[in-house]
């Protein structure tokens, strides 16, 4: 049964959507930076994405990443959980401390500090291997206990990185073993993303996400977005897609010949993208005049009313930015769920 958009505008759940890259996750680890630093998409991939040549998980590159019983075995999954567990009592400190409504720098002085007794810790029981962790500390930072929180700060410049870097906690590894959305409160806790309901959808986004979960494919060869002096600012991991959105002529440029992939969607220019993409590229056959509704939408907006998609356009505030949660709230009644 098809729901209006005026319902689906107000729905905030996150679903999982038939895309290559993202089909084994509810967030989307294209939304890190952090994380898309390290790692590529690679569709082959278990969890799809691997470790980039260039990236500090290089010397991981040549893993077999499509091979599920390494990918989850002692030396993957198992051994990142295992990783994650030992350090369980920081979890525990950033949580008390981010519900207490402390600052960024207190919770990195913090769990750095207790970073560092964790690491000593590990030595219980073995006092030689104690004796050579404090001289190597004593040699490297000049003190027995580890970097102290002003040293880490100035070693990577800003307390967010202080934080998870006291985790170890590299989202990318986490994305390439299954393990991004257990994880996913940590990257928001430590301030290195922002949730998914409060980032707005950007143009290069939205049309890629559409491109992989309607199963659109570019012919090979094609060669659509060469004429927008913008592409090269489309961020590599949407590159594919997005030259698929512009084959399809789901996503279209500007007058001035410029795609601008960074822009924030907003709730006419997202049903829009979505009406030529339930349509197969007819959307634009239709005739209207909508109140409200700039001529250059007209189209594909009369072809949502007239599928019962929109119940009312006058109702809707078309120029309200929307977030990347109520986006795949908005094309989940339309995307068959990946198996």
């Amino acid at each position: 049964m098809k729901r209006t958009l005026v319902t689906l505008f107000l729905a905030v759940f996150l679903i999982v959507l038939a895309a290559t890259a993202v089909s084994a996750y509810e967030h989307d680890p294209r939304l890190n930076p952090a994380a898309m630093k390290d790692i590529i998409v690679n569709p082959d991939a278990v969890y799809g994405f691997s470790p980039s040549p260039d990236g500090s998980l290089s010397s991981y590159a040549e893993f077999d990443w499509t091979d599920p019983d390494l990918v989850n075995g002692e030396n993957g999954r198992l051994a990142r959980i295992a990783y994650h567990e030992s350090i369980n009592e920081m979890y525990i400190l950033l949580d008390d401390m981010r519900a207490e409504g402390l600052g960024t720098e207190e919770i990195a002085r913090a769990v750095s500090t207790k970073r560092n007794e964790i690491r000593l810790a590990a030595y219980d029981g073995d006092p030689d291997g104690l004796a050579v962790a404090k001289a190597r500390n004593l040699e490297k930072y000049g003190h027995e206990e580890g970097p102290l929180p002003d040293e880490l700060f100035e070693q990577y410049g800003s307390w967010e990185e202080v934080i998870w870097k006291a985790f170890s906690a590299n989202p990318g590894m986490d994305a390439c073993l299954g393990l991004y959305d257990d994880y996913y409160p940590l990257y928001v806790a430590s301030g290195m993303i922002e949730e998914e309901e409060d980032q707005q959808a950007s143009r290069e986004y939205a049309a890629a996400v559409l491109a992989e979960s309607f199963g659109l494919n570019a012919p090979a060869g094609d060669d659509s977005g060469t004429a927008f002096s913008d592409l090269n600012q489309v961020s590599g991991w949407y590159a594919a897609s997005i030259n698929t959105a512009l084959s399809a002529g789901i996503l279209r440029g500007y007058e001035d010949a410029t795609l601008r992939p960074d822009r924030t969607v907003t709730r006419l220019e997202a049903c829009v993208l979505l009406a030529r993409c339930l349509s197969d590229g007819t959307a634009g056959n239709q005739e209207a005049d909508l109140p409200g509704v700039p001529e250059w939408a007209s189209a594909e907006i009369a072809y949502l009313v007239s599928e019962g998609i929109i119940a009312d356009a006058a109702g809707i505030i078309w120029d309200e930015p929307i977030s990347v949660a109520e986006f795949r709230a908005l094309i989940r009644p339309f995307v068959v769920p990946s198996t």
